[in-house]
């Protein structure tokens, strides 16, 4: 099945999951970001205080995300939903009307677990329980919500706040999320499509991890450990080198103009490579992919450090885009493959929040070693330092059968190869 009929049987479950995902935006970072400069002037911050405001909401989110995600497992997907949006809304409202400065802290807790944290957990989640020979499909349609969200958002964001002003905007953003999410969750999406793939209500699961219902039994796995280093890596990195981008260029001696279009290649191929992931992983599996798909990323990084031209920054944004499209595919797979779908939601709550634990931890690593006086050679290395042997660690999740039929492929090589140099 291709992605053209995939989406014909199943439309209102993919509108869904990209919607999910397209709306989370409204609690990431690179939105939220169009708001500092306004909040530094009506409240007069510093940009410290802002910075603190947003990692110590992140890091209470990210340690609020387990208890609150796993949820989902033993309340209905609509209810979960609707409540998760309120919760969105009544922060995007509060945010509005903040007079004293600790309101913001508060905002960016409700925005950084309902949009950051929920929305994208009941999407990537939705998908991973209902679809099983399409699962990767499924997940990679729903996680193009990301870079559509991307794309469009900014832009739109930015218009709305210099015609109507950045308080006014966010009333308009929590009206967007409501009226949107509640009335499609409502009104369009029945239980006639809450079904396990193939049309069943209920698909026994046989996987033994499945059992593993608590969390800390979880986290002690083996299959956890192996997965850990991934998932908090990519958000790790990618905000912390997208934090300071700009200061990035400047050391490179490139313009700023540079960053915006190499975006646009970081969207483009980010999107692009998501959907190549489906496919591939319905035929063959996410664990045959998985040591495969941070390499990309490895030579993205190096090339940044050690290329001086400009055209790096595009081969850098191109590396990077496939690697988190592909990996953002391959790790809800996997989580799949690994723990059984029977409480993925309490699974998946785990590695999101180590996601947004990742997002917080990043920006700070970095700037510490800025702040120190090592420069960003130092990031680029300690960040290498740090992927390789995730890298290395990785294809211990490779099936053993594909193992064996590489070193099966090996053998007749070298004997051909062999009889060859013989002759």
């Amino acid at each position: 099945m291709n992605y053209l009929q995939f989406i014909r049987r199943n439309p209102i479950m993919m509108v869904f999951g990209i919607m999910m995902t397209a709306l989370s935006s409204f609690g990431q970072t690179f939105l939220l970001a169009l708001y500092v400069p306004h909040l530094i002037s009506e409240f007069s911050l510093s940009n410290s205080s802002i910075s603190t405001f947003y990692g110590v909401a992140t890091i209470v989110s990210a340690s609020l995300l387990p208890k609150v995600g796993k949820l989902i497992d033993t309340v209905s997907i609509k209810i979960f939903t609707i409540a998760t949006t309120v919760l969105f809304s009544i922060s995007l409202t509060l945010f509005s009307l903040a007079t004293v400065w600790w309101v913001i802290p508060i905002s960016f807790l409700g925005l950084r677990l309902a949009g950051q944290g929920l929305y994208s957990h009941i999407s990537i989640t939705t998908m991973s329980r209902y679809f099983e020979a399409n699962r990767g499909k499924a997940i990679s349609l729903a996680s193009l919500g990301h870079p559509l969200g991307q794309a469009i958002l900014p832009a739109i964001i930015l218009l709305v706040i210099s015609a109507v002003g950045w308080r006014e905007s966010l009333w308009i953003n929590a009206a967007v999320i409501t009226v949107i999410v509640i009335s499609f969750t409502l009104f369009v999406l029945k239980e006639k499509h809450l079904k396990n793939e193939g049309g069943s209500e209920e698909t026994q699961d046989t996987n033994p991890a499945s059992k593993k219902v608590r969390q800390r039994d979880i986290m002690r796995s083996k299959e956890f450990l192996l997965l850990a280093p991934n998932v908090f890596f990519i958000p790790f990195a990618i905000t912390g080198l997208f934090f300071y981008q700009i200061p990035i260029v400047n050391f490179k001696g490139w313009g700023e103009g540079v960053v915006a279009l190499g975006l646009t290649f970081y969207a483009i191929f980010g999107a692009t490579s998501i959907l190549a992931a489906g496919p591939l992983i319905d035929k063959h599996s996410a664990r045959t992919f998985f040591p495969w798909y941070l390499i990309p990323f490895f030579f993205a990084i190096l090339g940044l450090w050690l290329i001086p031209y400009t055209w790096a920054m595009f081969v850098y944004m191109i590396l990077m885009g496939l690697s988190v499209g592909f990996g953002s595919a391959i790790l809800a797979a996997l989580q799949v493959e690994f723990f059984g779908k029977k409480y993925i939601g309490t699974v998946r709550s785990l590695f999101t929040s180590m996601m947004v634990l990742s997002s917080a931890v990043g920006p700070a690593l970095y700037g510490l070693i800025l702040d120190v006086g090592l420069g960003f050679g130092a990031v680029f290395a300690i960040s290498l330092g740090i992927l390789f042997p995730i890298i290395i660690q990785s294809f211990r999740a490779m099936p053993s059968f594909t193992k064996a039929k590489w070193k099966f492929k090996y053998k007749r090589i070298k004997k051909k190869f062999g009889k060859r140099h013989h002759g």
